[in-house]
């Protein structure tokens, strides 16, 4: 082939290292314009330099080898957007391990309530969040259409004749790596429920949003509920707000140290004294982290207080 290139004239001329260039090959991203069958050495034609040497400066630029383009086009202004979102996702991440490093026990007081025990329904909803800066924008713009119209649907489906005005979402502490990827929504009930209850409001709620749903049931036992306080420093902003729920879990921590108190989670609730942890106006909702402690003296016998977690997404779950 006239003016063909080497493998190795290539690399030179753009940059892009043998392993690389094989690499790039076998993904369809740069491929040779010939490979010469006897021997195997490929071939490159000069035309090929401009998308050669972008690929390689691309990669130079951190972009991954997914989303390489196997053509000189490549969307620079799209590219720049997803760059200066996760820049800004870094540095708020930045602001919240800094106020995490900062963390004082003394900062926060706490409050306790004896609490009587407790039934409770709930629907469980996935949460799927990619590691991607733009997956994480599309999975948290679903969640906050989609967890409103579910909670929604499950209220319905409940009825106010067996309910309580108490709501709370709480994530499942053991139960296999998947349960980190799952919330439950729970409202507490006058009794506990029947299976055939748990399965018609499932069909409720996936009559009305079109979303097949888990529904589970547990008891809340007598307890104590533990709440923190801060001294008043000013309005909150969003890194105080994601960072309060691991400053939280940091003085509940200390709490139980100090008090020699054994918790029935070692991860809060989040509780509204209403019907529901969304609001349908402008109005906001008023949310309280809540810890669950065991009286003194009434941990289950058998069980230490790191194994009685969520359990698994069955239609009897208990979140203790």
């Amino acid at each position: 082939m006239d003016n063909s290139l080497t493998a190795g004239e290539f690399q030179a001329m753009t940059g892009l290292s043998a392993k690389a260039l094989r690499l790039y090959s076998e993904r369809e991203i740069v491929t040779p314009a010939f490979i010469d069958g006897p021997s195997g050495y490929r071939y490159y034609a000069p035309m090929q330099l401009q998308h050669g040497s972008l690929v390689d400066l691309l990669r130079r630029a951190r972009v991954p080898v997914s989303e390489l383009p196997s053509t000189p086009a490549f969307s620079f202004d799209l590219w720049r957007e997803n760059v200066m979102l996760n820049r800004q996702l870094e540095d708020f991440y930045l602001q919240v391990a800094e106020k995490i490093a900062k963390f004082d026990a003394q900062d926060y007081i706490a409050q306790s309530t004896q609490a009587e025990k407790l039934d409770w329904i709930g629907v469980v909803i996935d949460i799927n969040v990619p590691e991607n800066s733009e997956g994480k924008v599309q999975a948290f713009t679903e969640l906050a259409g989609n967890t409103p119209d579910i909670a929604h649907a499950f209220s319905a489906a409940l009825g106010d004749a067996e309910t309580l005005p108490t709501t709370w979402s709480a994530v499942p502490e053991n139960g296999g790596p998947n349960r980190s990827k799952q919330m439950v929504l729970a409202r507490a009930v006058l009794s506990p429920p029947k299976d055939s209850h748990l399965v018609r409001i499932a069909a409720q709620v996936l009559a009305n949003t079109g979303r097949k749903v888990a529904v589970v049931s547990g008891t809340l036992p007598h307890r104590l509920e533990v709440t923190f306080s801060t001294v008043d420093r000013g309005a909150s902003t969003p890194v105080d707000e994601a960072a309060a729920g691991y400053l939280h879990v940091l003085a509940f921590q200390d709490h139980i140290a100090r008090l020699r108190l054994a918790p029935i989670r070692h991860c809060g609730r989040q509780v509204s004294h209403g019907a529901s942890l969304f609001s349908d106006g402008p109005e906001s909702i008023d949310l309280v982290t809540v810890f669950d402690v065991y009286l003194p003296g009434h941990v289950a016998r058998g069980h230490s207080a790191s194994d009685l977690g969520a359990g698994t997404a069955h239609p009897r779950l208990h979140l203790h």
